[in-house]
């Protein structure tokens, strides 16, 4: 290996960073053969080779994106103008929990009180947060609360007949019992 190598694992998902890409060639051949030997296989699909350089990019040259662990991994500029790796809320991962708190509030909507049911459901934002909590990434965490909210209003309606709360009663409602709030609890710089 010429060059420096940073490996960064979680559970059975693997990237790894190399300065040259001769170096990560050369690992991708042997990687595959490796893991036979254990009688493991290399997940073709998901296995990608991405150029991530700050230099390329300070040349005007666009760099790849890479998703990892439910985050979008890309460079972009600090307010400074320096290059720098940057994340996001994976856009899937994004939708696909929407349609759970979606599917989630539907369901729950008439099985509990409405104190029960927003308790409930603030914890579940309160996860949320604490996990894409990221620098970089509060547009998107808020832009996930927001709608969120948004589909609990909606089917919080559809309690019965006659609807629940008009939007200023919501938001009274929420004052009283507020949402978790958009904070960054993995600071990356």
């Amino acid at each position: 290996m010429n060059g420096p190598i940073r490996a960064f694992r979680y559970a059975d998902d693997l990237v790894v960073c190399f300065r040259f890409e001769k170096d990560a060639n050369r690992v991708r051949e042997v990687l595959g053969k490796r893991l036979e030997k254990y009688k493991l296989k290399l997940n073709e699909d998901k296995t990608k080779m991405v150029s991530f350089s700050k230099s390329a990019m300070q040349r005007g040259i666009k760099q790849d994106a890479f998703n990892f662990l439910g985050f979008t991994f890309y460079l972009g500029r600090s307010k400074r103008g320096a290059v720098i790796p940057k994340l996001k809320t994976e856009g899937k991962r994004f939708r696909s929990k929407l349609k759970k708190v979606n599917d989630w509030a539907r369901k729950m909507r008439n099985r509990a009180p409405l104190k029960k049911i927003w308790k409930t459901f603030c914890s579940k934002l309160r996860g949320h947060v604490q996990y894409y909590g990221v620098s970089f990434n509060s547009t998107h965490v808020s832009s996930f609360l927001f709608r969120a909210v948004r589909i609990m209003f909606k089917w919080l309606n559809r309690r019965s007949q006659r609807r629940s709360f008009n939007w200023e009663s919501f938001e009274l409602f929420m004052e009283r019992h507020p949402v978790p709030t958009v904070r960054v609890y993995h600071k990356l710089f």
